[in-house]
């Protein structure tokens, strides 16, 4: 989802400008931690969780890693139900961000910008009604243009996966700098939870290589809560502008 997102908005801020996620998807690549047999894991009902999550708002709090290192403070109120900057129908979230870096390269300071340039610290994050994945917004010139939204099936267990959507993200510009896919899977954990895990992979128009994947993973527990655990952001040199390939972690709290 770019929960991973509203993730985010997953990737959201390099010299592009990148609007995040979720649904990091949230969005396979390797997740971590759990039991790895499958024969008691639950099935529980992801569509009803991401649902809770979203609507109830969220926070993606915690330790910065790798290439980057600091803390970041990142909250998404409850949604109000609205329009789109396009009129249409959607649930609104307010997305605040503080990050406090250490010794930052130019690269990690546009990236983890503490929503600079947002009126009021705050960025609105649409959520499709119907679907709860996130909606293209309507802005012009346009970011994120979302297709193919699907709901989170009400019934998964160990091996259950999808997209929940695909996009191509303009980044504020008048040709297209991304194309990209938002999908998900599940993994065992406890005998009572699941692993979900949303991967964000984009592709450079461009060039057609590799951008970035952004995987964030969530402990999914049976009375339909989520709790974010982390996440891993892989950036590659086509995309980050002088900086190279790239690993950045966030450990949430």
């Amino acid at each position: 989802m770019l929960l991973n997102g509203a993730t985010s908005r997953t990737i959201q801020k390099t010299r592009y400008g990148i609007g995040l996620l979720l649904l990091s998807t949230a969005v396979l690549v390797a997740c971590g931690g759990g039991d790895s047999s499958s024969s008691t894991a639950p099935t529980l009902d992801l569509n009803a969780a991401q649902r809770a999550y979203v609507t109830g708002g969220f926070s993606q709090s915690g330790v910065i890693s790798g290439y980057c290192e600091g803390t970041k403070t990142q909250d998404f109120s409850p949604t109000v139900s609205g329009t789109s900057i396009a009129g249409l129908p959607a649930l609104i979230s307010d997305e605040t961000e503080k990050d406090l870096l250490v010794d930052p390269t130019e690269f990690c300071s546009a990236f983890y910008n503490s929503n600079v340039g947002q009126p009021d610290g705050i960025e609105k994050i649409y959520w499709d009604p119907s679907t709860l994945g996130l909606m293209t917004d309507g802005s012009s010139p346009p970011n994120y243009v979302y297709s193919n939204l699907q709901p989170f099936p009400s019934s998964v267990t160990v091996g259950s996966k999808g997209t929940a959507s695909t996009y191509i993200n303009y980044f504020g510009k008048d040709e297209p700098v991304t194309t990209g896919a938002l999908t998900w899977s599940i993994a065992a954990d406890t005998p009572t939870t699941l692993l979900w895990i949303t991967v964000d992979t984009a592709t450079l128009v461009s060039s057609g290589e590799l951008a970035y994947t952004s995987t964030t993973t969530y402990r999914l527990h049976a009375d339909n809560t989520v709790t974010a655990l982390f996440k891993t952001i892989e950036a590659y040199s086509g995309f980050t502008q002088g900086a190279g390939d790239i690993v950045i972690n966030e450990k949430y709290e």
